[in-house]
């Protein structure tokens, strides 16, 4: 379990709706009617009727069509969860915003542990990340992940292809996490696999990307690092809401969900060792701002949703840098960044 908890504290930063490309804007409801999870699996079933044309115009190149249709006639089997549960993919870190749940399949029961110089078998991907919409788990892509050394580069990604790859250095991570916790730094040196704790062979970064390959169209395409659209599923609106929004109106979203002040927030406050006045003022903050999004919810209106949505984000970032001190902020960061070049929104902590 410890292993657990360390890892999916650097791997969110935790990866076929071949999505935008598997889904037109024909295919989801755009309507005002609330989305449901029924809704979501029949655009998906309505869409994979052109599923191989979906992926081949994702990427310019032959072969890299060819990988991503592997990869999405893999993703098919799993859009029934219960599939997974039958071949025992195990859960890692919780329902991450704007990603999801990642679960993984340990190699002793048939999983893949890529590392640097391995060719990808794009029918097994490393991981699967599921999101709960209206209290059933639904997929929402996948993720390759390939162990590589300092001084080795990550993959090149799909052939011929704009896939972006980032890197979690989880050695780092381990030690900014139990940099005061003598006794779970002890346990951690037992039960963490050796390779994470710069020893073993050496490959302790991991390199990750995702596909954006399950129900849920990625309006920032296949590869983006997030997922806008899964708050907008989550609070049951018209995927439409999430055309043109910006991250930060996504994340004002997510804090308005059922678990909005959990997921992300409470691993975040543990890497910390936030005082429970602090958890409790910041949890009060979430609150707050997930009241204001609200608030733009009632309103029916994409704009006003998107606007409120973003004030109430605004809100709660504030409240969260004014009340962690900056050594906290910066244990924080140390476990949530990874060496890609996104864009600062995009590499700001996961609160």
């Amino acid at each position: 379990m410890l292993a657990l908890l360390l890892l999916s504290g650097s791997i969110a930063p935790a990866q076929p709706n071949c999505a935008p490309d598997l889904f037109v804007s024909s295919q989801i409801p755009a309507s005002s009617r609330a989305l449901t999870t029924e809704s979501l699996v029949l655009a998906y079933s309505h869409a994979r009727g052109s599923h191989s044309q979906s992926c081949d115009s994702a990427s310019p190149s032959v072969a890299a069509q060819a990988e991503l249709r592997a990869v999405c006639k893999a993703a098919l089997r799993y859009l029934d969860f219960q599939v997974s549960r039958r071949e025992r993919w195990t859960k890692f870190g919780p329902d991450t915003p704007l990603m999801g749940e990642h679960w993984s399949l340990p190699r002793y029961r048939g999983g893949v542990d890529y590392v640097h110089g391995q060719p990808l078998d794009f029918r097994r991907p490393n991981n699967l990340m599921y999101t709960f919409v209206n209290g059933k788990r639904v997929l929402t892509g996948v993720a390759f992940v390939v162990r590589i050394a300092p001084d080795e580069p990550i993959p090149e990604g799909f052939a011929g292809s704009t896939a972006q790859w980032h890197v979690h250095d989880i050695a780092k991570s381990v030690r900014a996490a139990l940099q005061d916790r003598p006794l779970l730094r002890k346990l951690a040196g037992i039960v963490v696999p050796q390779h994470y704790l710069g020893k073993g062979d050496g490959r302790g970064r991991q390199a990750m990307l995702h596909i954006w390959s399950g129900v849920i169209p990625n309006p920032d395409g296949l590869f983006a690092h997030y997922n806008r659209a899964i708050p907008y599923a989550k609070l049951r609106l018209p995927l439409s809401f999430a055309e043109n929004a910006s991250i930060s109106a996504a994340r004002g979203l997510q804090l308005a969900t059922a678990k909005g002040c959990s997921d992300g927030i409470d691993r975040e406050l543990w890497v910390a060792k936030a005082s429970v006045a602090t958890t409790r003022a910041i949890k009060r903050a979430c609150k707050a701002a997930a009241a204001h999004v609200k608030l733009g919810l009632s309103s029916g209106d994409r704009s006003e949703t998107n606007a409120m949505a973003e004030h109430g984000w605004a809100m709660f970032d504030t409240e969260w840098n004014r009340l962690l001190t900056r050594a906290q902020l910066a244990r924080i960061k140390t476990m949530t960044e990874d060496d890609s070049a996104h864009t600062s929104a995009e590499t700001h902590a996961q609160h």
